[in-house]
């Protein structure tokens, strides 16, 4: 069965390559361009997510934020969180939220699809 990606990114070519790769790697995506779309997402019931992907800078709020948010979610409080940022200094995320893994923006595409898969076994 497909893993579904969620990925929050506002930058739409950014976006559309992760999801290209990622649907390539026989994941299913959903893409959000802001965090009022993702956080209307995650308030639907049974959200089909099962990998997050979160860039830290949104033009509505921050990934910090929405990390924080995902992990009091009793219902998909446990999913695995890869964060990303053009900001290579927020590498130590862990300080900031639970998240489970980082990436620096640009990023080398073999590097993010080994940390995805390390997140989906």
């Amino acid at each position: 069965m497909k893993k579904t990606v969620w990925v929050v990114e506002d930058d739409l070519g950014i976006g559309e390559i992760i999801s290209l790769l990622l649907q390539e790697e026989g994941y299913a995506v959903r893409l959000f361009e802001n965090a009022r779309s993702f956080l209307d997402a995650i308030g639907e019931p049974n959200p089909d997510l099962d990998i997050l992907v979160l860039d830290i800078m949104l033009p509505d709020g921050n990934g910090v934020e929405l990390c924080n948010i995902v992990r009091t979610n009793p219902e998909i409080g446990r999913v695995p969180i890869m964060m990303m940022s053009a900001n290579r200094a927020l590498s130590d995320i862990s300080t900031l939220c639970s998240a489970d893994d980082f990436i620096a923006k640009p990023f080398d595409i073999f590097d993010f699809v080994n940390k995805l898969g390390r997140l989906s076994a």
